[in-house]
């Protein structure tokens, strides 16, 4: 269970967050520390991290990792696993982005339900996001959640190192076998 450990302005936490050892996420005044993770989780990032740059080399995309914090809206700012973004409109802020194409998040125990549900709810006011993963870091579990031009959501899972990962609006493909290279 998340618990809130401070009540600040946004002003204020973007402050704080600069000079902070730890990382919090902030959600209607109130900032929430973010947990460790493992070395699973940090090879699975790193693997993701690798892949997205090595697909974009070359053009104006940016892929961050759990250091950069993303703004959803006003009042609600996280900091996801990795993030893709190509909108020029990125360029204007080095700590904080607001328009991703694509966010992946590597699930722990602590972070599992907050990840595919509150999280997921809040990913889907992004105007420019077109997929949102879920990845397990203990065993072959890739959930892909794609908006579709009705605006609804498909989700698609991937179980076998054997299968590759289309996200064909952006027209790429990852394949299992590298996401969970060890």
């Amino acid at each position: 269970m998340r618990v809130a450990t401070q009540t600040m302005s946004v002003e204020e936490y973007i402050a704080f967050e600069e000079t902070s050892e730890v990382r919090h996420e902030y959600f209607n005044g109130k900032i929430y520390e973010m947990p460790r993770t493992t070395d699973f989780h940090n090879l699975i990032c790193g693997n993701i991290y690798i892949l997205l740059r090595q697909l974009f080399r070359g053009t104006n995309a940016g892929v961050f990792t759990e250091n950069v914090k993303m703004r959803i809206t006003d009042e609600k700012y996280t900091y996801p696993d990795v993030f893709l973004t190509s909108d020029e409109r990125d360029l204007q802020s080095r700590t904080i982005k607001k328009y991703p194409s694509v966010i992946i998040e590597v699930l722990s125990d602590k972070t599992r339900v907050y990840d595919k549900t509150d999280k997921f709810i809040l990913y889907q006011k992004i105007s420019s996001l077109k997929h949102y993963l879920t990845v397990e870091p203990e065993k072959p579990l890739v959930e892909v959640y794609s908006i579709q031009e009705d605006g609804t959501w498909e989700v698609e899972t991937f179980t076998l190192t054997s299968e590759t990962i289309n996200l064909t609006s952006l027209n790429i493909e990852l394949k299992m076998t590298d996401i969970y290279q060890k």
